[in-house]
């Protein structure tokens, strides 16, 4: 039984979807509120596998609430329903760490699908309209996902400036095994070279230059 939670402002919504859920196989609805405010106590005596909320709240997003319930609750998994169709919002939702990111105007068959999926192993589930309107930013976050701890270092290295030499020397490896690393990340981020490998990372938050 996949037990979930509600959390959003408009009780249309909350009733609704609790409905639909409550008739399908395999789902528990513990309880629902209209702010994460409201829903943190229930939270903890209820302990829901899923949380269900939106990306946004009155007055901005919900990423602060979203990393707020992954922190006190590591056990539940956030799923964000929503209207919001800016990448501004998804990217900071899947940063927060949210597990499923759907839009309100899917279909309800693709939502319930989609927690099931999230519920069983954890997958990072986008909706196919979600991932129409921002392919080539889940394309590169899939690429800089498949980047070894290494890779990364040296990644952060190089965009400061280091030459493959410096790199060798900081990292406690060859030169040989610099330039081995670099084509790896080039192919694994589908770029052209160093340096638009450097761009891509910090476009998408990867690197930051200002780091020590």
């Amino acid at each position: 039984m996949i037990k979930v939670f509600l959390i959003d402002k408009h009780p249309v919504i909350r009733k609704g979807l609790a409905a639909v859920l409550e008739k399908s196989a395999g789902f528990q609805v513990v309880g629902d509120a209209d702010n994460t405010q409201d829903a943190l106590s229930q939270i903890k005596e209820l302990k829901p596998d899923i949380v269900i909320m939106d990306a946004l709240k009155s007055g901005g997003d919900n990423t602060e609430d979203i990393t707020m319930i992954l922190q006190k609750f590591g056990e539940a998994k956030v799923f964000v329903l929503t209207d919001s169709t800016r990448e501004h919002d998804f990217l900071k939702a899947i940063g927060a760490g949210v597990r499923g990111y759907i839009l309100k105007a899917s279909e309800i068959s693709q939502v319930i699908d989609a927690i099931r999926l999230v519920a069983a192993d954890g997958a990072v589930v986008y909706s196919t309209k979600v991932a129409k309107l921002f392919d080539s930013t889940l394309q590169g976050t899939n690429r800089l996902d498949q980047l070894s701890q290494r890779e990364k270092e040296i990644l952060n290295l190089v965009a400061r400036g280091h030459g493959n030499k410096e790199v060798a020397k900081r990292c406690y490896i060859s030169e040989a095994t610099v330039k081995a690393h670099l084509r790896r990340i080039t192919e694994k981020m589908d770029v052209k070279n160093r340096a638009e490998a450097v761009a891509t990372a910090i476009e998408k938050g990867l690197i930051e230059l200002d780091s020590k």
